[in-house]
């Protein structure tokens, strides 16, 4: 009997951390966000992509991330941001890079706050001339060291304006999310 309590326990925890639908640690939805950014060929430049919080109590280590819209012709090189907490009081992200495969962040504290977001950062280098866009990312973690799962979702949508000479501006075009 203690048995089967501690089992219905442990399934209980285990069914508050992720919900059926729920996209955790992912964000939901369209990205409303874009960066654009102009680059000469060959010139890597970055951004962060997405922005992700543990809940209280979850660890979430990230095994690899993957491209979701992107042409050929541009190669990405991921990494994983830690929050910097600057002495005025800030919190920033993307400023710090480290490698994506196998990052471990966690939630200690009794609620989500921005002061523990992350970030993960594409950093996309043009080998031919174009327009390279980052609709989404497949990103492959853990929760709590159970097994591999697989999620998708943007923080930001990411384009890059590639050519040489480097573009003078790399203009949005329209936001679909927003229609």
């Amino acid at each position: 009997m203690k048995r089967l309590a501690l089992m219905v326990l442990v399934a209980a925890v285990a069914g508050c951390s992720v919900v059926k639908g729920d996209p955790y640690p992912l964000p939901s939805g369209p990205s409303l966000a874009w960066v654009t950014i102009p680059a000469l060929l060959g010139e890597p430049v970055q951004t962060v992509v997405l922005f992700l919080d543990a809940r209280p109590g979850d660890s979430i280590e990230l095994i690899k991330a993957e491209p979701i819209g992107l042409a050929s012709g541009a190669t990405v090189k991921w990494y994983f941001s830690p929050p910097i907490h600057k002495p005025d009081g800030d919190t920033v992200v993307g400023e710090k890079l480290e490698p994506l495969a196998h990052a471990v962040f966690s939630n200690e504290g009794t609620s989500i706050s921005p002061a523990n977001n992350v970030g993960i950062v594409a950093e996309i280098t043009a080998d031919q001339a174009g327009r390279y866009q980052l609709d989404s990312v497949r990103l492959t973690y853990r929760l709590n060291g159970g097994a591999e799962q697989v999620g998708e979702g943007i923080g930001a949508v990411f384009i890059v304006c590639a050519d040489d000479p480097k573009p003078a501006e790399c203009v949005q075009e329209k936001n679909p999310a927003l229609e």
